[in-house]
């Protein structure tokens, strides 16, 4: 380490006149050595005034601040002015005005321009003053004391100063930390969000695949059922002309029938002459039966167009047989017939939905049963009874007051609640 410094003089000669060109060295006292060295040199300007600059090395002060001037083999001054500058700690030298000795002279005074005269001693004990220079008087310890000091406050600037570079420089990097922090957020924060941008645009793209996929069953099912609409109206349309081709078979039928005569008949009990009249021998069970079967094959077969029958009542007249069958004869013997001798029968079908094994129960047999004990039989398995009365001839094997019919038959399997039709047996007989 060492401490730099500067130096000035302005030299005249004896007369006071500029002295220009001279030649001027300024020495240190070194302390290792006990003799003077030069430290630095410099020549006067055109006024007169040399300026200089040199080095102290200050870590193991070899030097003590003692400086003087010399000209050639002379010492012209010994006692310059010092100041040091409180932010570098760089000293001054001002050495002031010097005047030469003249030949007749044993000593050099030194006289000051608008200087005060030094009368104090700033460093190392010389005192300035305008009477001849003597050899200066150099106290060591004194000159040692004062160099540690003057280190000691350098040093001790030196470090203070470093002291407030490297606090300065931590709130320095504090701040940009805490600036790399904040990026460092933002940027995770964006990424964060690209995240789930991009998790929001798989999920919608998933979501819509499977929207598709469900369309395209969708519209795969329509064209199915589609498909199976047209095959059912064809059928329909095909089964539709064949029952029209009976009707107009059975118009026929029925014209050929009003061609033929028709005989009367006496008294209360109705005689119909088979030569002349056309009969229909049907049993009562099968008759219902048989109707209820059509109309049940109908049900079925609206049922994929959306339509259903309604409630559906039919009369008919005819002559009844104690064999439990019914004849028919046609319209014009029927006109000849006396009207106590024929019996009427009445059919109402109420047609349901077309049941299943998961829609209800079965019908149970409920012939020859009274119409109470029938009432808690159908009631015990969710059906609702409809009764109606006939004459007993429908079926001869029953009692007054018991179930001659059933409709539907038992072991039919129909939707709970349904109404079942039975026909009892009149109380009167036959």
């Amino acid at each position: 380490m060492s401490t730099a410094f500067s130096w000035t003089a302005r030299l005249t000669d004896a007369d006071g006149n500029v002295a220009v060109g001279a030649a001027l060295d300024v020495q240190l006292f070194d302390l290792k050595t006990g003799a003077w060295a030069s430290a630095s040199s410099a020549k006067t300007d055109a006024t007169g005034t040399a300026k200089g600059a040199g080095a102290i090395a200050d870590d193991t002060l070899p030097f003590a601040p003692a400086f003087r001037l010399v000209e050639g083999a002379g010492v012209i001054s010994a006692a310059p002015e010092f100041t040091r500058n409180a932010r570098t700690g760089a000293l001054t030298i001002d050495f002031g005005q010097v005047r030469r000795l003249a030949p007749a002279e044993t000593a050099i005074a030194r006289t000051l321009s608008a200087r005060t005269l030094r009368t104090a001693t700033p460093i190392g004990g010389v005192v300035a003053t305008d009477a001849p220079v003597a050899a200066p008087s150099v106290d060591v310890a004194a000159i040692r004391a004062q160099a540690v000091d003057d280190t000691t406050r350098t040093f001790t600037a030196r470090l203070a100063k470093n002291d407030q570079d490297l606090a300065a420089r931590d709130t320095q990097i504090s701040a940009q930390t805490k600036q790399l922090a904040e990026r460092d957020a933002q940027i995770a924060a964006v990424r964060a969000e690209k995240a789930d941008a991009a998790k929001a645009a798989d999920e919608t793209t998933k979501s819509l695949n499977a929207r598709l996929v469900q369309r395209d069953q969708d519209l795969a099912s329509r064209d199915a059922q589609l498909v199976e609409s047209s095959r059912t109206a064809a059928e329909q349309a095909k089964e539709i002309s064949s029952l029209r081709a009976t009707l107009v078979a059975k118009d026929l039928e029925i014209d050929e029938i009003k061609a033929q005569p028709t005989t009367g008949t006496t008294g209360t009990t109705a005689t119909i002459n088979p030569a002349v009249a056309t009969l229909r021998t049907v049993a009562v069970t099968d008759l219902a039966t048989d109707m209820a079967t059509q109309l049940d094959t109908a049900q079925k077969t609206l049922k994929p167009t959306g339509f259903s029958l309604g409630t559906i009542q039919i009369s008919a007249k005819g002559v009844l047989r104690d064999t439990g069958s019914m004849e028919f004869p046609d319209t014009e013997t029927l006109k000849a017939l006396p009207q106590d001798s024929l019996s009427d029968l009445k059919f109402q079908f109420i047609p349901e939905k077309v049941p299943t094994s998961d829609d209800g129960p079965r019908v149970p047999d409920v012939l020859q049963l009274t119409e109470s004990a029938v009432r808690r039989v159908l009631t015990s398995v969710g059906l609702v009874l409809e009764a109606s009365t006939g004459p007993r001839g429908l079926n001869p094997a029953v009692a007054p007051g018991q179930a001659m019919v059933q409709s539907p038959g038992a072991g039919t399997i129909i939707a709970r609640g349904a109404q079942v039709m039975v026909i009892f047996a009149d109380q009167q007989g036959a």
